[in-house]
């Protein structure tokens, strides 16, 4: 710890059964380093201690001994690491260079020196960094001790292939800097293409100022600053890809200076609040916040999402979105279908998918052709099931709430919906609880049953029987080993035909043959009866079958 921060060292005192921590007020601080010291001590200090190692007799063996690693006792060989650190130890060919926690500060580049407070400091003209480590390209100089912005320019100024700079952690009392400083880190800033400000604290007006001198900057990081709503200020145009990770945006309204950006692809706001898309407290504008169509990849995981409309106003907010990481929020947590039934992480992925035409990755997975008919298939069967298990009065309202049904109808074709009296059963009655399956035996089944045993026939099942009891059951029925039996429940849908298959039905066109047909619209697809196989197991018959109904056929194994 340096000399000047001492003052500030502060003393836990411990509460009676709780822990505390505590700074001697004697400790000795720790003496901050120049750049170019930091450099030697990392990436040169083993080079030199081996330089004092003798070379050859018991002195030798003695210091090889006691630099040797054991694990387990064992003596462990190093292979290749000599080669390294010689390349490290070349300083003037570094390209990459991690100088994080080691107390570098430039006092000397600072606006007052410490003989006078009144008197500024002439502009810095050393020339230590470019005789050392001229080739530097990436830098990150985090969580040092440096006051002033001019500290970090004084180092920059001197690498002429400088392009990404990582500053995290610092605490700046000073992002000032005068005109002719301006005027001579002109070229610096048209360098710098990646800057990363994570955890400095800074404000928005000061993520704003410091930007501002960067002409070419395209990759800006400012997470953990505590950022809750952008007022005012602008980043620069040739900005394509931010991240505001571990922030407290409440609302995507509250990053509205952020839709000037024409040249965004990348938006990454994981691990902040986010559950509005405007929040009425904190954003004056009421209307709609809309990104550039250039924005293609935005990461909202990790947020406070619980509704689906926030879904489904994304592509509103986002218009060339294709790619969206949207996983660990609440609304996840808890689905379930109209019936009130849970529904898995994986039910939710394909909702997502189906409510959001335009994408074509969903965390980090590529979604096929094939997931993307399978979504919306099944997202237009959850709300053909809500409009069935709803008065008809309220299907408006349903419809409201599901913005692509009209899309979806056009393109598979309009479900029907079945209304039954159910609403009007207590939930809570005998009747509510039961479940009324339909048997039909086809083939072997039919001619193995037993003597008297009927083709046709129906039972009523509580819906929390396993499916290991609803197979005894039609094995007792038909005088068969319930171990032979195969059911399958016949779900009254329609799954349209593969490409292949539909290439076929182009080549060979029979008006003898009769085939099933899906009508899609307007137009006729043959297409395949879909089909859900019972798995003897100890699920319950209601998690296989939907509905209060349904049809089974019976086939030997």
């Amino acid at each position: 710890m340096p000399e000047s921060m001492v003052e500030h060292s502060w003393i836990g005192l411990r509460k009676e059964g709780t822990p505390g921590s505590f700074i001697r007020p004697n400790r000795p601080a720790d003496p901050p380093r120049g750049f170019v010291e930091a450099l030697r001590q990392k990436y040169a200090s083993e080079l030199d201690d081996d330089a004092d190692v003798p070379t050859s007799g018991s002195a030798a063996l003695q210091q090889q001994e006691e630099h040797s690693i054991r694990i387990s006792g064992k003596e462990v060989e190093e292979v290749g690491f000599d080669k390294i650190r010689k390349q490290l130890a070349n300083l003037h060919e570094l390209q990459i260079v991690i100088l994080d926690g080691l107390c570098i500060a430039r006092p000397s580049s600072r606006k007052f020196t410490a003989v006078s407070e009144d008197s500024e400091a002439p502009l810095d003209s050393a020339d230590d960094v470019r005789r050392t480590c001229p080739r530097i390209a990436e830098l990150d100089v985090s969580r040092n001790l440096f006051e002033e912005w001019r500290e970090i320019l004084s180092i920059c100024r001197q690498l002429d292939r400088l392009g990404s700079l990582k500053v995290d952690g610092n605490r700046f009392r000073d992002l000032t800097i005068s005109p002719e400083e301006k005027t001579d880190y002109e070229p610096l800033a048209r360098r710098i293409q990646a800057l990363s400000l994570d955890d400095t604290p800074m404000t928005w007006q000061d993520i704003c100022h410091v930007t501002s001198a960067f002409s070419n900057l395209t990759s800006l990081t400012a997470s953990r600053n505590d950022l809750g709503c952008l007022h005012g200020g602008s980043l620069p145009a040739t900005l394509s890809s931010l991240t505001f990770e571990d922030n407290d945006f409440k609302a995507l309204g509250n990053l509205r200076p952020l839709t000037t950006l024409t040249g965004l692809q990348r938006l990454l706001l994981k691990n902040n609040a986010i559950s509005k898309i405007i929040e009425v407290s904190t954003d004056s504008d009421a209307s709609l916040p809309v990104f550039p169509k250039t924005l293609a990849y935005v990461d909202l995981s990790h947020n406070a999402i619980d509704a689906w409309s926030f879904i489904d106003q994304l592509h509103d907010v986002f218009p060339g979105m294709t790619s969206l990481r949207v996983s660990h929020n609440p609304l996840y947590q808890s689905l379930r279908s109209a019936d009130g039934k849970p529904l898995s992480v994986d039910d939710g992925y394909m909702l997502t998918l189906a409510r959001l035409s335009r994408l074509k990755a969903l965390n980090y997975s590529p979604i096929a052709p094939k997931e993307r008919l399978n979504a919306e298939t099944y997202y237009l069967s959850q709300i053909a099931k809500e409009l069935s298990l709803s008065p008809e009065d309220r299907a408006p309202e349903i419809l409201a709430k599901h913005r692509r049904y009209a899309e979806l109808c056009a393109e598979y074709g309009e479900p029907t919906i079945q209304r039954t009296t159910a609403q009007s059963i207590d939930p809570n009655s005998l009747g509510a609880r039961l479940m009324r399956l339909n048997f039909l035996l086809e083939g072997a089944a039919a001619t193995k049953a037993a003597k008297g045993a009927s083709s046709n026939f129906s039972i009523e099942v509580p819906k929390r029987f396993t499916a290991y009891a609803v197979l005894g059951l039609v094995g007792k029925h038909l005088g068969l080993p319930p171990i032979k039996l195969r059911l399958v429940w016949e779900t009254g849908e329609w799954d349209p035909p593969a490409k292949d298959q539909l290439a076929v039905d182009e080549l060979w066109d029979s008006d003898d043959e009769v085939e099933d047909e899906i009508v899609r619209g307007e137009k006729a697809h043959k297409g395949v009866p879909r089909e859900v196989e019972i798995v003897a197991g100890t699920r319950s018959i209601s998690t296989w079958v939907d509905g209060s109904e349904g049809n089974i056929r019976v086939e030997m194994k």
